[in-house]
């Protein structure tokens, strides 16, 4: 080999910036730019269409959750005899909601605990910004939720065989009659996973590549039994529908507040913050060397 031919060594301050071009998906500096000017964007949203794309996340939360309840309400059997693989199946189903929810471009107050926390701590955007945003996501997810439980699942009569009513209600019991700090904790683990999925739909290039980056921690969070506040607003309620042992003030104290607590820390504190200290203060690779957003 010649030295024309030898790969050229730089000096540190030389180094030229790392490029993903010849990899079929965004640097993490590209993907943060991604996730700010995405953090931008809710920002500018107007009232309607924020209760609008909020309600519809809603939705979409809901529908993967009915699935999941589906799917597992329907294999007694299965459950009985192998219940990590019944798991791992209906888990499987479950993360259709988060991929319509991030391609259709809606409101999840889930992730955007993580996106306006990145984009607010690179002062692209206000803390009225952000409880603008996670305050509305999070009432219009709700209402979301609870239309799809009352109009599509309950009077559709969709869980209409009894192992399937019956798991219903025990999927709900599960989610709240245990320890207030189990669910805060479940929580943030539940959220830090959809951090990063959220995070690896933006590094995709396609659409394909984003689903696959849903897919896999949004199923490993669900397989874990970790908590999801959004989710919750579905899966308790429809499980109260069919009469379960507690009303909806243990369901408030019990589920609702500790599981958002716990979304929150692992949204914005592991997932938001850690990717702002990495990649988006002012001196780090993200702000000098990736292109802008447009």
């Amino acid at each position: 080999m010649s030295a024309s031919d030898a790969p050229r060594i730089y000096p540190t301050e030389e180094r030229p910036p790392a490029s993903m071009e010849k990899v079929d998906a965004h640097s993490p500096p590209e993907t943060c730019q991604l996730i700010a000017a995405s953090g931008v964007a809710k920002s500018k949203l107007s009232w309607s269409e924020l209760i609008v794309k909020s309600f519809f996340g809603g939705i979409f939360i809901s529908l993967g959750s009915l699935l999941d309840i589906v799917v597992a309400g329907g294999a007694p059997g299965l459950r009985s005899s192998n219940p990590s693989i019944a798991t791992l199946i209906a888990a499987l189903t479950f993360p259709i909601g988060f991929v319509l929810t991030i391609l259709t471009n809606v409101e999840l107050v889930t992730s955007n605990m993580a996106v306006m926390m990145y984009s607010t701590l690179q002062r692209r955007t206000s803390w009225y910004d952000l409880a603008r945003n996670w305050v509305t996501a999070y009432v219009f997810n709700l209402t979301g939720c609870l239309f799809f439980a009352g109009v599509l699942a309950w009077w559709s009569d969709t869980l209409e065989s009894e192992a399937q009513s019956t798991y219903a209600v025990t999927q709900a019991e599960g989610r709240v009659n245990i320890d207030w700090g189990y669910n805060f904790t479940r929580g943030i683990g539940c959220n830090w996973l959809v951090g990063l999925a959220l995070y690896l739909s933006m590094s995709g290039k396609d659409n394909l590549s984003k689903i696959v980056g849903i897919w896999l921690p949004v199923w490993t969070f669900v397989t874990l039994g970790y908590q999801h506040s959004v989710a919750n607003f579905f899966l308790v309620p429809i499980g109260m529908f069919y009469g379960t042992n507690f009303g909806v003030g243990k369901f408030i104290y019990q589920s609702i507040i500790p599981v958002t607590l716990g979304n929150i820390v692992g949204g914005a504190g592991l997932v938001g913050a850690p990717l702002w200290f990495m990649y988006g203060r002012d001196n780090t690779l993200a702000t000098n060397t990736a292109p802008e957003p447009p």
